[in-house]
């Protein structure tokens, strides 16, 4: 079970992730340490820790007050962070995130706001392949935006809580005070991308994603798996000097195999055609038919000239239409001019 509350002014997520029916732990409290217990109460869970994937005072804001409530309440909550990233809890953890802070241009008074006790110390160290709380989450070391930032992996359910390491689109930032790009980059190819494809991945800002949008979508990740370079192979001098005169060698192209067609049943197998013997079409049977002089002709005929030997065609001519006589037209009244047959006036 994974529920997550988005609290500080930074939109940070706090996860409250479940393995069994009743436990929880609680990953990263940023911030409205009130709303995270509200929402414990309202899923029906006792939380058992407090896991910090890194000591920025965006991802544990909340810590104190969070502890101190549930202490109130009779529930004790261990707290749990890697080694390197001690210095960000305890006595001169507040004066560590100052730093950071003014690093940013930014004040603590938002985060912690104006009457804020000390931070509390780390009860429990997080390192590679421990197990969280007696969950089914793994720590996985993955230095690079701090020198302790670590990644929570649960194999069996295909989820993992990335921090700041990876998000959505993006990788985490390497500028601040302890960070390392080069380590950042390492973290990544190491451990977080040769996971399953299908693993979720829940950061520390932003949506949730899988390993193999990532790999596929996210141009940092992606440029950062390219720039690994294969180990080069050492070879003996002899085979580097076979391999060198080989390649100046030109190819040569090997002649292409004639394919064997399958003999029918009771028939014999048919050989190769020569290329003499290819199929004529038609008009060059034809033609050559017309070229080859039959053996009962005279010798003398038997060389023609094109054109000879063909039967003239005969046109057949009409006889010419028989003139058709006209007879001569009879006078009528309406053919006769006006006044003719009549006899001249006395």
């Amino acid at each position: 079970m994974v529920e997550r509350v988005v609290v500080g002014p930074w939109k940070t997520n706090c996860y409250i992730y479940s393995s069994t029916k009743k436990e929880c732990i609680i990953i990263d409290p940023g911030g409205s340490e009130a709303e995270i217990a509200s929402r414990v109460d309202v899923l029906n869970m006792v939380p058992v820790g407090i896991a910090l994937t890194h000591g920025h005072v965006d991802h544990l804001a909340a810590l104190g007050k969070l502890r101190d409530s549930y202490a109130a309440r009779g529930y004790k909550l261990p707290i749990a962070i890697n080694p390197s990233d001690r210095r960000f809890l305890g006595t001169g953890g507040r004066e560590t995130h100052r730093e950071d802070l003014e690093f940013l241009g930014l004040d603590e008074i938002s985060f912690f706001g104006v009457d804020a006790d000390e931070l509390p110390r780390a009860d429990v160290r997080l390192k590679e392949g421990d197990r969280v709380f007696d969950m089914d989450l793994v720590v996985l070391e993955t230095p690079g935006h701090t020198p302790g930032s670590v990644c929570l992996y649960a194999e069996k359910e295909g989820i993992l809580f990335s921090g700041d390491t990876l998000f959505f689109d993006g990788v985490g930032r390497s500028d601040l005070p302890g960070g390392s790009e080069k380590k950042l980059r390492e973290s990544i190819q190491k451990k977080i991308a040769v996971l399953p494809p299908e693993t979720r991945v829940f950061p520390g800002h932003g949506p949730f994603t899988t390993v193999e949008r990532e790999k596929r979508g996210n141009v940092y990740l992606k440029g950062m798996i390219q720039e690994v370079r294969p180990v080069a192979v050492q070879r003996s001098p002899l085979i580097a000097q076979r391999l060198a005169a080989a390649a100046q060698k030109p190819l040569a192209t090997a002649p292409r195999p004639q394919a064997k067609r399958p003999s029918a049943a009771g028939k014999k197998p048919m050989g190769k055609r020569s290329p003499s013997k290819r199929p004529k079409t038609g008009a060059q049977r034809r033609s050559k038919t017309a070229a080859r002089p039959s053996k009962s002709a005279p010798a003398a005929r038997r060389t023609r000239k094109p054109g000879q030997g063909k039967r003239p065609v005969v046109v057949k001519k009409r006889p010419a239409a028989r003139p058709v006589r006209k007879k001569p037209a009879q006078a009528t009244r309406s053919t006769k001019a006006p006044g003719a047959g009549r006899k001249p006036a006395r």
